[in-house]
Formats: C-alpha cells, structure tokens, sequence
C-alpha cells in the first residue's frame, strides 16, 4: 500500500469513528460535518476529501460495522450441532457484537436502524436489515423443517426476534448497563428458546 492509500485508509478510520459517536450523540439528521471533522481531528476539507457527505459515511459505517458482525455470527455458529442452537448461537452472537460496540448501539436505538428494527433511513442500514431478517427467516425455516421449533411462520417469528433484541438491548442501556453483556445474551437466549419452541403448533 502507498503511503498516500495508507493516509487515505488513515483519514476514513478517523471519520468514521468519530462519525459514530456523533451520530449516537446526536442522530443523524441532526449531526454535522463540523462537528465530525473536530471529533476526528481533522479538517472539513480533508474529511470532504475523504467522504463526499453525511449520506457516504454513514452507508459505509453501516456496510463496515455489520461485515464486522456477520464475521462474529459466521464464527460463532461453524460449530453449531443443530439448526436451533446455529440460530440462537447467531442471535447471541449479534447481541454481543452490539454490546461491545457502544457508539453503534447507541446510534442504532436511536436511529432505529439496522438490526434493531425495519424503519430508519433509505440505504445501507435498510439492506442490513433485509438481509438480517432474511437470515433470521432462513434459520427458523431450517429449524421447523428439523421439527425444533413450532410452526411460526418464519418472517414473523424473526420479526419477533428482533423486537426481542431491541427490548433486551434498550433496557441494558437504559438500566445503565448494570449486567455483564454475557448474562444479557443468555437471557435473551432463554427467552427466544421459550418463545420459538411453546408456541402452539
């Protein structure tokens, strides 16, 4: 890598960090390229340089983030001995990753996007959220036919999910992060077991 793809490579990671705690500060209709460009100590003309607005940064945020995730999700379920566990194993693993992340939880509460929920804005997070609950879809397709679950039709019983995620997550947050993420997980866990697997057939 050049030295000037290296700078390049160099300014895009300071964007988009400090475009994430801006947009968990603020959201993102109310954040501004100033004030990105002080939180990630550059200029706004360097930052102009590197993105070409709010739109681009917060599309690759999104796209960079949830390769990220999905990367966590992949490893977490290679084990997994059934489809059940393979499903609840992924959803554990999301919950996790966006523990972890503060910023991007932050930003994805209050911006209703992403993973946690089907509104926000047109974009990146819009496709996230498609593909996230099509993969949720396809895992609790894989775990009726192995006759693990009940006969939920899939895109509601991941609907349900994901509602359980934002629930669970919210409340970590809004309770001051008073338990391990590890614990939260678990308990998520539990309650999605219990829900996918007593509904009435």
């Amino acid at each position: 890598m050049s030295v000037v793809d290296e700078r390049r490579s160099l300014y895009r990671d300071l964007v988009l960090d400090a475009a994430e705690l801006e947009f968990a500060r603020v959201g993102f209709a109310e954040s501004k390229m100033a004030a990105i460009a002080k939180a990630s100590d550059l200029s706004l003309a360097t930052v102009y340089k590197t993105f070409s607005g709010k739109n681009e940064i917060w599309n690759d945020l999104h796209a960079e983030r949830m390769t990220a995730l999905l990367a966590l999700v992949d490893e977490r379920t290679a084990s997994a001995g059934s489809p059940l566990a393979r499903l609840l194993d992924g959803i554990a693993a999301v919950a996790e990753f966006l523990m972890a992340h503060d910023a991007y939880l932050e930003l994805s509460l209050g911006a209703s996007s992403g993973w946690l929920t089907a509104g926000g804005r047109a974009g990146v997070q819009r496709t996230v959220w498609s593909s996230g609950l099509d993969m949720i879809a396809a895992g609790v397709e894989a775990a009726r036919a192995a006759g693990e679950v009940a006969d939920l039709r899939p895109r509601i019983a991941a609907g349900l999910v994901v509602s359980a995620l934002q629930v669970w997550l919210s409340d970590w947050v809004e309770s001051g992060r008073d338990r391990d993420p590890d614990v939260v997980a678990t308990d998520l866990v539990s309650h999605l077991r219990a829900m996918l697997t007593s509904v009435t057939r």
